[in-house]
């Protein structure tokens, strides 16, 4: 294990660095005057961005241990993926905040609830909050290890509509969603390939997988 896996296994480097990301975009920014004219509409997008980037973060580190298995670092990383995920959470948690907050009063939340891209969203950070409320031992005791597994499949169903909500909101969110699309999509579709070519039978009598009898 190299000295940078090693200090990114260690759970407190993760949670700073998880924590850090709120420190640098929002915090730091907010205290320095830099968020614009209108600080809370700045603060709303870029919370929904960090949100949205830490899930596919999260969501890549399962193909990316697929593809490099022996990799340090990606090890390290994917102990951590309850913590990134329940960040995401909290970012969305923060996004959503300050939707409301941008709207001002009742009625122009109300309203706000009647364009399409806020139910996407709405649907989208239920289930972040589910997982989040499940990313724990306990959650895993009382499931059992196979109904949690396929509950935090959700992951996926939040990435798929977070992502459509960030394309039809508008306002150039579009390239994000674009980005985080198909990063996903190669990364799982490097993973899948590569687990057909490693469970493929052998023409040849040779087995591709250590211990596999040929057919």
């Amino acid at each position: 294990m190299t000295l940078v896996s090693r200090i990114l296994a260690r759970k407190i480097v993760a949670l700073a660095i998880l924590f850090g990301i709120g420190v640098c975009f929002l915090i730091v920014p907010a205290l320095t005057n830099q968020l614009g004219a209108n600080p809370i509409e700045r603060l709303l997008h870029v919370s929904g961005e960090i949100a949205i980037w830490t899930l596919g973060f999260a969501l890549s580190l399962t193909p990316l241990r697929v593809l490099f298995p022996r990799s340090a670092v990606v090890n390290a990383l994917n102990r951590h993926r309850r913590y990134i995920g329940v960040s995401a959470c909290i970012y969305g948690l923060i996004h959503f905040s300050c939707h409301l907050l941008y709207q001002g009063d009742l009625e122009d939340v109300l309203q706000s609830f009647s364009k399409p891209f806020i139910w996407f969203g709405l649907i989208g950070l239920t289930i972040l909050v589910l997982l989040a409320l499940t990313s724990n031992n306990w959650a895993v005791r009382k499931l059992g290890g196979k109904r949690w597994k396929l509950l935090h499949r959700l992951a996926y169903v939040a990435a798929i509509v977070l992502i459509y909500h960030q394309t039809i909101a508008g306002k150039g969110h579009w390239y994000v969603a674009r980005w985080l699309l198909f990063l996903l999509v190669a990364l799982e579709g490097a993973r899948l390939a590569k687990k057909f070519w490693l469970t493929k039978p052998s023409t040849t009598g040779v087995p591709t997988k250590v211990g596999e009898v040929p057919r």
